[in-house]
């Protein structure tokens, strides 16, 4: 189990400003979105105020260290992306693993803003070489999203690289990550998702031979949020209380966070999501937060950005 010097643990930002993963090259300005929704203000307030994960009397300081930033690259047409986008996503993301690792060693917990979620790779990998660096088993994984993100290039229907990243993280071959999962693999049926409603019929054998756990909106429904987490948090935890949460703003309705790469209705309403993510914040065995898939170009009133804003505050106990 996670310890009390843990829960202390100061937060470190890193903006992750990559859209070649999708079908929308706009979530590449989502973390600069985040920013400035008031990112850093509902940080400092929330700390302030009293966080969760603080024992009385220490403090919790926040450090933004900038963004990892990929190069414009073209995309060939049709299902394969083409080398030279498979070879930048590969770049980007090697970047992207070593500076989470950086913040793991450093002892922060870092929070990564996205961004569409190819950048998953990097930060997942990055958890389990940690993980393996300190002797421990690699955590679980939450994985709040619309989607399961676990095609293959064999499988995928659309080419695109934000849904096959979790498919590499289980150790299936997808080439853009192959470099970048390299020791970093991460245990399937330890990985829960949680709101997913949009799943390709290949990634559903792949998903279901894994062993992953879905939770999908109406059973979260029958459940309840807070016993839906509970479970998510069970199964990822295992045995040793350790995992990394991801949030995709898709896993909430499109007529509440329109400012996203993929629609799909049907997801959580702000009430559950607000209930799903608190709960989770105030779990000390988080090891990594990503809040991703903000796309500023389809968010004209900002309200997207801003439920992003609010959930990574709740992620990370603030």
């Amino acid at each position: 189990m996670t310890s009390g010097e843990d829960r202390q643990r100061n937060i470190e930002v890193i903006g992750a400003r990559l859209g070649l993963g999708g079908r929308c090259r706009g979530t590449a300005a989502g973390p600069q979105a985040i920013r400035a929704a008031g990112l850093a203000e509902r940080l400092a307030n929330g700390l302030a105020n009293g966080s969760a994960l603080v024992a009385e009397g220490s403090r919790r300081a926040v450090r933004d260290l900038g963004d990892v930033v990929a190069r414009e690259v073209p995309r060939t047409p049709g299902r394969d992306p083409g080398a030279a986008l498979v070879a930048e996503v590969e770049r980007y993301s090697l970047e992207l693993r070593a500076a989470v690792e950086a913040i793991l060693a450093r002892g922060a917990l870092p929070c990564v803003l996205g961004g569409d979620h190819s950048l998953g790779a990097a930060t997942q990998a990055a958890v389990a070489r940690h993980a393996a660096s300190r002797g421990w088993r690699a955590p679980g994984l939450v994985w709040i999203d619309a989607h399961t993100d676990a095609n293959t290039m064999e499988t995928t229907p659309s080419g695109n690289l934000h849904g096959m990243m979790l498919a590499a993280i289980h150790g299936l071959e997808v080439p853009a990550f192959r470099r970048v999962v390299e020791g970093g693999l991460r245990d399937p049926r330890r990985t829960v998702y949680l709101g997913a409603r949009d799943i390709d019929d290949g990634e559903r054998e792949i998903v279901a031979r894994l062993g992953c756990r879905v939770i999908p909106p109406d059973e979260v429904r029958a459940l309840g949020p807070e016993a839906a987490v509970a479970e998510a948090m069970r199964v990822a935890g295992g045995d040793d209380g350790r995992f990394s949460v991801s949030f995709d703003l898709d896993s909430l309705d499109p007529s509440i966070a329109p400012g996203v790469d993929c629609h799909v209705p049907g997801g959580f309403d702000w009430e559950t999501a607000r209930t799903i993510l608190a709960r989770v914040g105030r779990n000390p065995g988080v090891v990594a937060v990503e809040v991703v898939e903000v796309n500023p170009s389809a968010d004209p009133d900002g309200r997207t950005a801003r439920l992003a804003v609010e959930a990574a505050a709740l992620l990370v106990g603030a």
